[in-house]
């Protein structure tokens, strides 16, 4: 079996605006969390290396991007403070399990201050797949996965990594803020050998945000 959980996130500003010089102390901060393994299946992969029609392969990439979409995991924290730390009890949030421990795990990690409802799935699908770079990251994903080794594994990274950059994108047209943002990309045999790993403090790309993860796996 193999788990990874979420122990802890510190967010140091709560991104909650308030009117002039009077701020509002709380806020609700959404997480949404991708994760891709090395031996993740993305049935229309092939095919998608293969097609030279440049609107058949969008398409299968659509069908990729949907398929990462609707893979990830989102909690909706009421009431954070500025500074505030988030934990989840003596065990963590497991944000992934399975049987066999993955010999590659990537994990794309956002939080999210938000005044309005979540965006849902098919929306979030609509956003990434309106944005005007899409056909560039169409064209790059195919050179980028069929350079690699692990096909699957990169193209996982890949679309998790340009769905949250298009995400955090839109907060800007949005009410909506960017807490936190972290990519993180682990292998067995250098990070894990032995199934275990943890972490704390671990600051982001935007220097708001520290996390605790913690990884468990024995066979």
């Amino acid at each position: 079996m193999f788990y990874f959980r979420l122990n802890k996130v510190r967010i140091i500003d709560n991104r909650e605006s308030g009117f002039l010089f009077i701020k509002r102390d709380l806020a609700e901060i959404k997480m949404i969390s991708f994760i891709t393994t090395g031996d993740t299946s993305f049935p229309d992969l092939d095919a998608f290396l293969q097609e030279t029609d440049p609107k058949q392969r969008a398409k299968l990439a659509a069908a990729m991007v949907t398929q990462v979409v609707s893979n990830r995991i989102l909690a909706t924290i009421d009431n954070v403070r500025d500074d505030q730390s988030i934990t989840f009890g003596d065990t963590g949030y497991v944000l992934f399990q399975r049987e066999s421990i993955p010999g590659d795990f990537n994990w794309c990690f956002m939080a999210l201050e938000n005044d309005g409802d979540v965006r849902d799935l098919g929306e979030t699908v609509k956003e990434v797949l309106r944005d005007e770079g899409f056909d560039d990251f169409v064209d790059n994903l195919a050179q980028v996965v069929g350079a690699a080794g692990n096909p699957g594994f990169a193209a996982g990274v890949a679309i998790a990594k340009y769905i949250a950059g298009v995400v955090a994108g839109n907060l800007s047209r949005r009410k909506d803020d960017l807490a936190g943002l972290l990519y993180m990309s682990l292998n067995r045999r250098e990070h894990y050998p032995h199934g275990e790993r943890k972490r704390d403090d671990v600051p982001d790309l935007t220097g708001n945000m520290l996390v605790d993860y913690s990884l468990f796996g024995f066979e």
